[in-house]
């Protein structure tokens, strides 16, 4: 199919950025250093305001996705982000010790990938209405000699909750935040947990024990972040459907001298999700997850670097409830990320991962869901193949492919394949 011109200004503005990102790195280098001294650049902007109380930060990412067979319909779509802000040291600043604000934005564009798939995983993790707003807006202070981080503002529970650091490489949102805690639906048609791209009012706590290998963390966020769309900036939250509590608490361990952590979350919210069983509406879902991250292999640490993970994994899995409330009502997964996989490639990671979300019956039979009775399938199961390619330290490419059986909203019931492309350009 042809593809319009416009469509393509995510990558249009990447390779300009590719472009200034260059240019910036080369005049950072005013002289060549005198023999003996270092290389790196003199005069790098971001250190200097870094070292003054100021971390800007910029990403920027553009994909292209094409769905090759199955789900709803073949075609070509396409994602850009940018995310972008800074961090303020009150420390540095204001002389207020263990303090710091943030502020960040989004910029996103978005032809949604899973309205070819029919996957209720879409296979991108930065699918979004298109829009500009604020993300990031709190305070953040750590006391206790660091052991306890406290943040209030605005936040989300996906910068927290059910994060398992052994799926970062994966780019199905699924594989990276538990669908029964993501994936859950609001009688009013928002999503109930603020997480990207829409984030609300919230206080999180974490404590880090000194000499104790465990974590624990508890937070309280307003439930409803407003609808995922063109007109919302970012501050269109709704009172009405109450809060959200959720804790996690973990332990880390080795194994043979191989890291692992293992860790348990629970959740309640109390808004005002659709009874499926009778339309009306009722107050209260919760929910339980676990997951399991461990390193297989890894490299001998020397006098100038620790030991390097070469192989590592992850599992997870959860429930939710009342079935007449909930949408997904379990998920399981698991994957593999191999580090530097190519010679001479040290950077590089290679990764396969794998994600069951199974349906409430409830749900499924219901005339009140938004596909009717009997559309959304049982379950539905991902596989995702992804390479990270680190170009540069400011640049990756990352190819990935994505096989979708049982599509939760293709009716069709008809396996989807899924490729993409994402390039990132960080600053």
């Amino acid at each position: 199919m042809r593809y319009p011109l416009w469509r393509w200004r995510g990558w249009m503005i990447l390779w300009l950025g590719v472009v200034l990102r260059s240019a910036i790195l080369a005049a950072d280098v005013v002289a060549p250093p005198p023999a003996g001294e270092s290389s790196e650049p003199n005069g790098d902007w971001q250190s200097e305001l870094k070292s003054s109380g100021w971390q800007p930060f910029a990403n920027l990412t553009a994909e292209l996705w094409g769905n090759a067979r199955g789900g709803i319909r073949r075609g070509m779509t396409h994602d850009e982000l940018l995310n972008a802000g800074t961090e303020a040291d009150l420390q540095k600043l204001a002389g207020w010790e263990g303090g710091a604000l943030r502020l960040s934005f989004e910029w996103a564009q978005s032809t949604h990938p899973n309205h070819n798939t029919g996957a209720l995983n879409p296979p991108t993790n930065i699918d979004a209405s298109d829009q500009i707003r604020v993300y990031n807006l709190y305070w953040r202070q750590k006391l206790c000699d660091d052991q306890l981080t406290l943040k209030i503002g605005q936040i989300g529970a996906d910068d927290d909750f059910a994060q398992t650091p052994g799926s970062g490489l994966f780019l199905n949102p699924g594989l990276t935040g538990p669908p029964i805690l993501y994936n859950q639906t609001l009688a009013n048609g928002d999503p109930a947990v603020p997480h990207f791209p829409l984030d609300a009012p919230g206080i999180f706590a974490r404590l880090d024990p000194k000499n104790c290998p465990a974590y624990a963390q508890l937070a309280l966020y307003l439930t409803d972040a407003g609808p995922d769309a063109s007109n919302n900036h970012g501050f269109d939250w709704h009172t009405e459907n109450g809060v959200m509590l959720a804790g996690e608490s973990g332990v880390n361990y080795h194994i043979a001298a191989l890291p692992g952590t293992v860790a348990a979350g629970a959740f309640y919210m109390n808004g005002q999700f659709t009874n499926a069983n009778t339309g009306a509406p009722q107050r209260g879902i919760y929910g339980v997850y676990g997951f399991i991250n461990q390193t297989f292999l890894q490299s001998a640490a020397t006098k100038d670097t620790d030991a390097q993970p070469v192989l590592a994994g992850y599992l997870l899995g959860g429930c939710a409830g009342p079935d007449k409330c909930v949408g997904p009502d379990c998920d399981c997964g698991g994957g593999v990320t191999w580090f530097g996989p190519l010679p001479g490639r040290p950077q590089d990671s290679a990764g396969a991962s794998v994600l069951y979300t199974g349906f409430s019956p409830d749900y499924t039979r219901s005339a009140f869901n938004p596909n009717g009775p009997g559309v959304i399938t049982a379950g539905e199961t991902v596989l995702e193949f992804t390479y990270q390619a680190a170009l540069t330290p400011w640049f990756i490419l990352q190819p990935d492919a994505q096989i979708v059986f049982n599509p939760a909203n293709a009716g069709t019931r008809s396996t989807a394949a899924a490729v993409g492309l994402r390039a990132t350009l960080s600053f």
